[in-house]
């Protein structure tokens, strides 16, 4: 709903996801869509996702990061970059992020903090389609 009402307070910002999670997201985003009889968007779930599991924090981004890595069995490399309107919020805490852990000396690591937010957020969603919106 905040997408639609205060569309004027988001902002773009692009976001590299491991590959195989932009996949899944857009799965779920279409699923997603035809159960609920309403036009969602990937960007809708990218601000959710990172409203809900974003730390504000570089020791927080940066145990994410170490954790999702850890999840994997090999890097996901540069990722799949994609631009979504996010919230103010959340484009406050992403925009610099990826510049903040350069400073902290761990350039290149925003994909994996990207990811493993997406991730998890993928991970807790409820199983199955969701039911129909009014």
């Amino acid at each position: 709903m905040d997408l639609k009402m205060g569309r004027q307070s988001w902002q773009t910002h692009a976001f590299r996801f491991a590959p195989d999670l932009v996949a899944a997201l857009s799965r779920r985003v279409a699923q997603d869509c035809t159960s609920a009889g309403k036009a969602l968007t990937a960007a809708q779930y990218v601000d959710a996702a990172m409203t809900l599991y974003l730390p504000s924090t570089i020791s927080s981004q940066l145990e994410l990061a170490e954790e999702f890595l850890l999840s994997r069995d090999s890097d996901v490399g540069t990722g799949k970059q994609a631009s979504h309107r996010v919230s103010a919020e959340v484009y406050a805490i992403a925009s610099p992020l990826a510049n903040e852990l350069r400073i902290a000396g761990h350039p290149r690591l925003a994909v994996h903090v990207y990811s493993g937010v997406l991730d998890r957020f993928l991970r807790d969603l409820e199983e199955g389609p969701l039911g129909p919106m009014k």
